[in-house]
């Protein structure tokens, strides 16, 4: 099966989109432990659980650290626009 990959405009909703499918993978596995009847399947699904969690956890410090170091850069450029006045000598 091949998977569609959508159009992201950002780095931003390329790290979202990640974590709301780690959270959804989270959520299957979650679901499927309490359906289990095994007990070491139940654990194996619920490992797979908290991997995906982890997973999320480390993409959202990627989010928020870009997010943050996105606004500092933004700071540090815009102390950089040109004035037209400038340019002309005005």
């Amino acid at each position: 099966m091949k998977r569609v990959i959508p159009e992201y405009s950002s780095l931003e909703n390329i790290l979202q989109d990640a974590i709301d499918k780690e959270l959804d993978a989270k959520q299957f596995y979650t679901e499927a432990a309490e359906l289990a009847q095994a007990a070491a399947v139940r654990e194996f699904l619920l490992e797979m659980a908290e991997m995906e969690q982890g997973h999320a956890d480390m993409l959202r410090r990627k989010l928020e650290s870009f997010k943050s170091d996105k606004t500092v850069m933004d700071g540090i450029l815009s102390s950089f626009d040109d004035d037209p006045e400038v340019e002309k000598g005005e």
